[in-house]
């Protein structure tokens, strides 16, 4: 494996390849607490993002090429964080992979100042892995802070609405998190299925209830403590089910459901998203849309 040199020391991995490596690690069904570690290190970072007064921090978690969804986000409800009202940082989180893209990443980063790249390949299969290091980055780098969200780039979140959200429900408790809720989900045993998970992989009958890993967000303790637990609890591949099912069950920490906060898609409006928290399959226009409707002081909604 090639490396490209960050700054005068680090050293950050290149690969032409652009395979699943949650197998070639033997990733899928245990991740030992070596390993977490590994995923954990970060070769490009901003460890002083959080510096200062910080309400909410956000890590977007981006495909490694996905360059124009980063530019959307920016243009639009990432413009939030640089409204010194909401005491909001935003950055986004990428793995690594083919040699082209994340030397195009690197200039991004250059630019924009706004890209961690975590340790890890950048696949669909190594998503909590991707969220592991969300976890990591947010305790390491970010303890100040009162509140972490972890999106998607394809999902618009109203920033002005999850601070308000996650303001009053800390008002009763130090840790949780908050989301769109799902109970009662089983294991798919479809072969042909996206979310196939053979009965060896998974043990139990269903699912602990967890929220969609489209978009959630919980408190900075809340997030050390599921970081902690990360290390005994048996991994698995479906990140929001490890993360926030899995994780948050034997951390303790509960999870609520909120209606602002949706896996599927809202209407492209300003109007849809005044009362709401957030919206998925949002397209970069879109999102540019429904951002600047939201802006205008006269919106008129039915």
């Amino acid at each position: 494996m090639e490396s490209a040199t960050v700054g005068r020391t680090r050293k950050l991995p290149l690969s032409n390849r652009t395979s699943d490596n949650w197998n070639s690690r033997n990733l899928r069904g245990n991740l030992t607490e070596q390993k977490f570690d590994t995923a954990a290190e970060f070769p490009v970072n901003h460890p002083n993002v959080c510096r200062g007064d910080v309400d909410l921090v956000v890590v977007v978690c981006s495909g490694l090429g996905n360059f124009k969804a980063r530019e959307h986000v920016r243009k639009s409800w990432g413009l939030y964080s640089k409204q010194e009202i909401y005491k909001t940082r935003l950055v986004f989180l990428v793995g690594t992979g083919d040699k082209a893209n994340l030397e195009q990443v690197l200039q991004e980063n250059r630019v924009h100042g706004d890209i961690i790249v975590g340790n890890f390949i950048d696949t669909y299969r190594n998503l909590t892995l991707k969220s592991i290091s969300v976890l990591k980055w947010m305790s390491s780098f970010c303890g100040n802070a009162k509140y972490g969200l972890k999106a998607d780039d394809d999902v618009f979140v109203n920033i002005p609405n999850l601070i308000s959200a996650m303001s009053s429900k800390r008002q009763t408790m130090e840790k949780f998190i908050i989301g769109s809720k799902q109970i009662g989900a089983k294991p798919i045993q479809d072969k042909n299925s996206k979310w196939y998970t053979p009965k060896e992989d998974f043990g139990e009958r269903e699912y602990p209830p967890y929220v969609s890993g489209t978009a959630y967000a919980f408190t900075i303790p809340a997030a050390k403590a599921l970081y902690r637990v990360t290390g005994r609890v048996k991994a698995f591949w479906l990140e929001d089910i490890y993360i926030t099912g899995l994780c948050a069950r034997a951390a303790g920490i509960p999870r609520y459901d909120h209606a602002g906060f949706t896996f599927q898609r809202r209407k492209p409006t300003g109007c849809a998203f005044r009362r709401h928290i957030s919206g998925h399959y949002v397209t970069g226009e879109q999102m540019v849309k429904i951002y600047n409707e939201l802006l205008q002081s006269d919106l008129k909604c039915d």
